[in-house]
């Protein structure tokens, strides 16, 4: 259980930039806090426990080195010339990726968010919104189409 639970938040730590050196470190204290508050954690939310301590372990590290926290590159590839979606991702602007999200309707922004922002797997984002892995992936297709289709319409057409 506790190798699974130190690749989780490794994994986590390495997909938000983190050396692997400072990842180990931030996985180990991420532990360390699991193992310290055992007894309250419920069983079935032990994995969204240790994301949550990795993330703030994270955002206290970024406060640290005096840094902003960077975004990453999503997990599976995407075309980045088409998606505008997949340009802001691939160049880090969190900002820009924030305002692009805030064009769509809570449900999808919180889907692209957890899947973007918080850098989860695809699974990840269906336990965290409590859904099966293909409802999840059909979402998360529908919800890019969506923002792909909403900018579209403020995008001046070429003649």
């Amino acid at each position: 259980m506790w190798q699974e639970l130190y690749a989780l938040a490794y994994r986590y730590l390495r997909g938000r930039g983190l050396s692997p050196p400072d990842a180990e470190d931030l996985a180990q204290e991420t532990l360390l806090v699991t193992y310290q508050h055992l007894d309250g954690i419920d069983a079935g939310k032990l994995h969204g426990w240790v994301r949550t301590v990795a993330h703030n372990k994270h955002v206290d590290w970024v406060r640290r080195q005096g840094h902003t926290v960077p975004i990453v590159n999503a997990p599976e590839p995407m075309d980045s010339a088409n998606d505008p979606l997949a340009r802001v991702v691939a160049v880090g602007d969190q900002e820009e990726l924030r305002r692009l999200l805030s064009l769509l309707p809570a449900a999808d922004r919180r889907l692209l968010e957890l899947k973007y922002l918080e850098s989860q797997t695809v699974e990840e984002t269906a336990a965290a919104l409590g859904r099966s892995v293909n409802a999840t992936k059909v979402s998360l297709f529908r919800a890019r189409k969506r923002l792909r289709a909403h900018l579209e319409k403020g995008r001046p057409q070429d003649d």
